[in-house]
């Protein structure tokens, strides 16, 4: 498929102006599964100033006119070439088409719901995939204003960016949607089928620009999880987020209606798209949310509407710019749940989750600046990452510290005035958040946003004789860029942690005096740099600070804090700082007091991972029946339902790879049958994830899995079944499942599930290894980028044990001969794959380091 590169949209931006473009799309025949196509029409009002364009349109192209007469043109299946055009003045031009519904996830998607054979229909482009489901200019910085019409059968609910006009046309309902503002082919939508609605009413209000609005509120999902809508929360949300936008950004909402759309098989958390936000349902659950999976769903809503105004209303230019909308939402969506809903500890959630994620992500050979260089649309499809998300966000929580809040909401409602509609790049931010701070940017700019990898900071502190402070210097090294930041300092007293001094720095230099006649040693138990998380650093505990930290941050009563140290803990066992077995044991003993669900979840699956990845074989399983020992325990004495279910689940993580105690044994086969334990209710989710502990154990055969499945078959069970098949530890299920994979008419979800499965089974072999490299090039080159993604992903050999250092040094083989013997392969899968050879590497590195201690 035609890969648009940087230039060739910068030209055709250059060539043309399209200020409108009309679609008409005929689902009529959406309901019949036989139907693999349907037809669509564009028709664009544009002008020319060169004779020859292309068009983006992946499908077949049936019929081009311009002006209503019929036109010549080239189509190789993804790039419509025309010439002989008009020029100077305004044409129409109509491009009539057929494209395919997807099961990938890209596209237009459909889902067969097995539990009611209910169809639903939903579309997902960024960056560059609106044009599977119609034609158009696929880039963002060409934004016409979009007319919609969906022909859809009667019992159909249909939803697109405006507001929608049905008209009864004898067997069908034509829906004629409200013209928009101008928009972004990636963030066009259209939404249909048989989907439960709930009407949230309206919100009423408006912005500093004097506007007043009235927007109609939904919320849109399957009709088998309307149950479990959990509307109340999701509409308080939303309605609070509307309230906080408004008051801050200073532009009203422009885009009419506000649907939010739960949708089945979807590659992302979220998208966009202007007054029909997408969500994957994943969000919703038949078991009963925790608070931890509620704050994250805030989270994900503040920030998807955060991108009306940030993504939608101002529009990066190009992807080199992606964070100009991404790092914003997530950061406004971590500040927005914290300072305006009930979820208040989001900023401790992001320090210990999302913050993970970037310095995970910019620890990689393929690391990049947050203002990448993005040559093409593929490029762009993997910088959907930690780096542009996550480290963006905390590299913008320093900025907001350092100009202060008032400056730094003046800077974006000056922003989205000054760029209201248009296309933009980061000078265009930067020169407002200069004028309304008052601050030459340009050299902060260079440091955070032009450069890559985390700072590193780490304390240099030294005592007299007597006990008092000689030195305490802030050290910078590797890069050294500007931080506002807190430092705080630590005493035990009777038993738990006690805050005794707390400094506020501002530093661009790389090493900082601070200076503290009264701080004495006893003071300084625990030193924690970047307290209050302000600045995106690494930071390395001195090793008192550390062993303090392991023994006594249960008691800690600041639970941002706690997670601040927690995440410093976790980066040095990454690095081999830190033996993982010490973590281990620090989160089981010290984990039991925490409160905050959204760090004891954090903690419990690095739990996991350290154990998985950073220890030899021959200590998981003591491990990992410490884990179950743990939770059986807290399971036994804990009434809060979310710390039961949080605890259950690292119970069922580590079963598999453990002896089981009869008690073990028979809470596991209890949950399998959704039998309540101490309590606690079991839904779907939390039985499956039994079932398929039982399955990878052997302990269980195809026979009862397929029953259980018979028993209850939704759209969730289904998925989650095929991962449970594919653990088994047998050779012939494997075989079968990876066929599947290869061979098989599978969705995306599934495939991520089967791949799941099999790297979650006992089995000891590592044939799949091998099958894996065979196919890797083929399966990329034969399905789409989406697919490619979740192929690597969840299927690349990642399991090392350095007890078997033969079995580690073919691994690494098998990784350097594929890179080596594929140097033309496509970028973005030569990154994945650089990527997890870099995890295996790191895996191999702590493992001998850890070795090398005992």
């Amino acid at each position: 498929m035609f890969n648009l590169t940087r230039s060739q949209a910068r030209q055709r931006a250059q060539t043309v102006s399209v200020s409108h473009i009309d679609v008409t799309v005929d689902l009529t025949r959406a309901g019949d599964l036989d139907e693999t196509h349907y037809p669509v029409t564009s028709v664009f009002t544009m002008t020319l100033n060169r004779p020859s364009t292309f068009v983006d349109v992946v499908g077949t192209v049936d019929e081009v006119l311009v002006d209503d007469a019929p036109h010549a043109f080239h189509h190789d299946g993804s790039r419509l070439d025309l010439d002989d055009l008009p020029i100077s003045r305004p044409i129409t031009l109509t491009v009539r088409a057929h494209c395919s519904f997807s099961r990938t996830g890209e596209g237009l998607h459909r889902y067969l719901d097995p539990e009611d054979h209910r169809i639903y229909l939903y579309t997902q482009f960024e960056p560059t995939d609106a044009r599977r489901a119609w034609p158009c200019m696929d880039q963002p910085d060409i934004k016409p204003r979009w007319t919609f019409h969906v022909l859809a059968p009667k019992e159909w609910t249909v939803t697109s960016n405006g507001i929608d006009t049905p008209t009864d046309a004898g067997t069908f309902i034509r829906h004629d949607f409200s013209t928009t503002p101008p928009l972004s082919s990636y963030i066009t939508a259209v939404v249909a089928g048989q989907w439960a609605v709930v009407d949230g009413g309206t919100w009423e209000g408006g912005a500093g620009d004097g506007t007043h609005v009235a927007i109609p509120l939904r919320l849109m999902c399957r009709a088998a999880l309307a149950p479990f809508m959990d509307d109340d929360d999701i509409l308080t949300v939303t309605r609070q987020g509307l309230n906080f936008y408004h008051q801050h950004y200073g532009v009203t909402f422009p885009w009419g209606s506000y649907d939010q759309v739960f949708v089945p098989e979807y590659n992302l958390g979220a998208m966009e798209n202007p007054g029909c936000v997408t969500f994957n349902e994943h969000l919703l659950s038949r078991d009963t949310p925790t608070f931890a999976q509620r704050q994250h769903r805030a989270n994900t809503i503040l920030h998807e509407m955060c991108h009306m105004w940030f993504g939608d209303l101002v529009t990066p230019a190009w992807w080199d710019d992606l964070w100009l909308k991404e790092s914003f939402a997530d950061h406004q969506g971590t500040n927005t749940a914290a300072h305006a809903t009930a979820y208040t500890g989001e900023w401790t959630s992001f320090a210990i989750g999302r913050k993970a994620w970037a310095y995970e992500q910019d620890q990689y050979p393929t690391t990049h600046p947050i203002a990448a260089d993005i040559p093409d649309v593929e490029a762009a499809k993997n910088n959907f990452d930690g780096i542009t998300y996550a480290k963006g966000a905390a590299v913008l929580r320093q900025l907001f510290a350092a100009l202060g809040e008032d400056a730094f909401f003046a800077g974006a409602r000056l922003y989205f005035t000054r760029h209201a509609n248009g296309a933009t790049k980061l000078t265009d931010l930067l020169e407002a958040l200069e004028e309304t701070s008052g601050q030459d940017l340009t050299e902060w700019s260079r440091l955070w946003l032009e450069t890559s990898g985390p700072s590193r900071l780490s304390v240099d502190v030294q005592f007299d004789h007597s006990g008092r402070l000689s030195r305490f210097d802030l050290v910078q090294d590797r890069l050294v860029r500007p931080h506002t930041l807190e430092v705080s300092t630590w005493a035990i007293d009777e038993g738990a942690l006690r805050r005794t001094h707390t400094y506020s720095l501002h530093t661009e230099a790389a090493r900082i005096r601070i200076t503290d006649d009264t701080l004495s040693r006893g003071e300084c138990d625990l030193i924690v740099l970047n307290d209050h998380d302000l600045t995106y650093a690494i930071c390395r505990f001195d090793a008192h600070s550390a062993d303090t930290a392991l023994a006594y941050i249960g008691t800690c009563p600041d639970p941002l804090t706690r997670a601040v140290v927690w995440a410093n803990l976790w980066n040095m066992v990454r690095d081999g700082l830190m033996r993982a077995d010490r973590y281990v044991r620090a989160v089981l003993t010290q984990a039991l007091t925490e409160d905050h669900d959204a760090v004891v979840d954090r903690l419990l699956s690095s739990v996991q991972y350290a154990i998985a990845h950073y220890c030899p074989r021959s200590q998981r399983a003591a491990l990992h029946e410490q884990v179950v020992a743990t939770a059986l325990d807290i399971l036994s004495h804990t009434t809060t339902v979310d710390h039961q279910r949080l605890w259950l689940g690292a119970l069922l993580s580590s079963a598999p790879w453990c002896p089981l105690s009869p008690a073990a044994t028979s809470t596991i086969t209890a949950v399998a049958g959704r039998h309540s334990i101490h309590g606690l209710e079991i839904g779907p989710e939390l039985a499956w994830r039994a079932r398929r502990a039982l399955a990878a154990r052997g302990d269980v055969d195809r026979a009862r899995l397929d029953q259980w499945l018979d028993d209850e078959r939704t759209g969730e069970t289904t998925i989650f079944h095929a991962r449970a098949v594919a653990a088994l530890p047998t050779a012939t299920i494997r075989e079968q499942s990876w066929k599947r994979v290869l061979t098989g008419d599978i969705s995306n979800e599934e495939t991520s599930a089967i791949l799941f499965g099999l790297a979650e089974s006992t089995w000891e072999g590592d044939e799949l290894d091998r099958e894996f490299f065979a196919h890797l090039a083929d399966f990329w080159a034969t399905h789409s980028i989406g697919m490619g993604i979740r192929f690597v992903r969840a299927g690349a050999p990642h399991h090392v044990d350095c007890d078997d250092p033969d079995a580690v040094a073919t691994l690494v083989n098998e990784y350097e001969q594929w890179l080596e013997g594929n140097t033309d392969a496509p970028a973005a899968l030569r990154r994945l794959v650089i990527e997890n050879f870099d995890d295996v590497q790191r895996a191999q590195r702590v493992q001998e380091l850890w070795e090398e201690t005992l």
